[in-house]
């Protein structure tokens, strides 16, 4: 999981200095995230010196002499973020294919561009890689002599994580997968520690709920701090009533998830009432015990995701916190 800066973008001619630095702005954003995440960036090896406007390099419009005057805060925060990036070409271990220079990018022509055709063949081996751009986003369909693949474009925040829940099916969609993969394609949500055993106690495991397990984080990363803490009467994020004091209860937490399309309800109050059905529902974060009563179903009468409300010992974030087929219920 990376991502290689596409250079072909790197021409702010005919841009004015205020789309300059709103792009390099975004992008910056994006490559401090990446690294602050553990996530790699590569670069291109002519970066440093291609020109970017009016002959320049993109460093050389610092100077006093330059034509326009941008950020110098971003251009200097920029040179230290790319200064940290990994050149591709000093990779020892290149993906099969690398021979084919070209490279056809959706429905436009064949060009060669070293950046794109790094990570087109990555991603063919069965690696994820995205391409960060400055103005490109979403996915295209790239193809070269040795195939095609779908790659990523990212430019924003929904790209990124887009690209990374995108990621568990480029790198196999395995358990193990989505363990690893899980904390970069869902960063608004809290995985506990320990829950990721839970994967196997689903009936049929991981491959039986693999699909509908991935639509709940989706669900919950998305939308799970704002169902839980969002003032009522609001019923969705578009809702445009002015909101009220206070938090929303049960019946509206659950009326928010059916709106998102998750099937989510809390126990019965006689679940909290059994000392033994209370306890297979309880988990311990920070010293603070969390009774983890709402439970997502994903197959009607079996196959649980039991969540908790954001708290301040998860950063805020909705908290994931048992993987189960079923926990005792009274009277089992």
């Amino acid at each position: 999981m990376a991502f290689v800066v596409d250079g072909s973008e790197w021409c702010f001619d005919g841009w004015s200095e205020a789309e300059i630095d709103s792009a390099l702005g975004a992008f910056l954003e994006r490559v401090t995230t990446a690294q602050s995440w553990g996530e790699r960036v590569w670069i291109g090896d002519d970066i440093y010196t291609r020109p970017v406007l009016g002959g320049l390099s993109v460093w050389e419009l610092l100077s006093p002499g330059a034509a326009v005057k941008l950020d110098n805060e971003i251009l200097e925060k920029l040179a230290a973020a790319l200064g940290r990036a990994t050149r591709y070409l000093d990779e020892e271990s290149w993906p099969v294919g690398m021979e084919y220079p070209e490279i056809v990018v959706g429905e436009g022509p064949a060009s060669e561009n070293a950046d794109v055709y790094w990570a087109h063949h990555r991603v063919r081996a069965g690696r994820a890689v995205a391409c960060l751009a400055l103005r490109r986003s979403g996915v295209y369909l790239t193809g070269s002599a040795a195939g095609a693949v779908k790659l990523h474009w990212v430019i924003d925040e929904r790209g990124h994580r887009a690209f990374f829940r995108s990621a568990i099916d480029v790198e196999r969609d395995t358990a193990a997968t989505l363990e690893r993969l899980a904390p970069h394609a869902y960063p608004d949500t809290f995985f506990l520690p320990g829950v990721w055993r839970g994967l196997s106690d689903f009936e049929g495991g991981y491959t039986r709920v693999r699909e509908e397990l991935r639509r709940y984080l989706d669900g919950f990363d998305d939308h799970g701090w704002w169902v839980f803490m969002a003032p009522p009467p609001l019923e969705t994020e578009l809702d445009r009533r002015p909101p009220m004091e206070g938090r929303p209860d049960q019946r509206l937490i659950e009326r928010r998830f059916t709106l998102c399309g998750l099937e989510m309800a809390p126990e019965n109050a006689n679940v909290a009432q059994h000392k033994t059905c209370r306890q297979a529902r309880e988990r311990t974060l920070k010293g603070r015990t969390l009774y983890c009563q709402w439970h997502g179903k994903i197959e009607p009468h079996i196959n649980r995701i039991h969540i908790h409300p954001p708290i301040p010992e998860s950063g805020n974030r909705i908290v994931v916190a048992i993987f189960h087929a079923h926990l005792p219920l009274p009277g089992d």
